[in-house]
């Protein structure tokens, strides 16, 4: 077997591994039961108590106004092509907290993301939630 051979037999074979694992990665859609197309946001880690969903790309939250209370976003899946914005209140104002990208996941965003703040997709700024 030529050289030549050998290199073509190796790539080919490098190729179908590298083609096989990226065919086994989980898209964000298959994450934490939220369908595609909406935001999901839970009030606990690994995806438990789903608090709100949206499939609005411009519109914003209020995360204390939502049915039973969402304290904080403990754990979120973002299937809309917008990135949502997690902001939280304090005396001076708004604060942006964290940006979920499009696609983007986390099965504990720790204890306090977002707390009693807002998550505003598409550019809208919180301030909306004040008129």
């Amino acid at each position: 077997m030529t050289w030549v051979r050998k290199v073509t037999l190796a790539m080919s074979a490098l190729a179908m591994t590298v083609g096989g694992l990226a065919s086994t990665t989980t898209p964000a859609a298959a994450v934490g039961g939220c369908p595609s197309g909406k935001l999901c946001l839970y009030n606990a880690p690994d995806y438990h108590d789903l608090r709100l969903t949206s499939t609005s790309t411009k519109a914003c939250y209020g995360l204390g106004s939502q049915p039973y209370f969402m304290y904080s976003v403990a754990s979120y899946v973002n299937n809309l092509p917008v990135n949502a914005a997690i902001w939280e209140y304090e005396l001076s104002g708004w604060k942006l907290v964290g940006t979920i990208g499009p696609g983007k996941f986390s099965s504990n965003a720790g204890r306090s993301f977002g707390v009693g703040g807002a998550v505003c997709m598409g550019g809208v700024h919180p301030n909306v939630l004040m008129t």
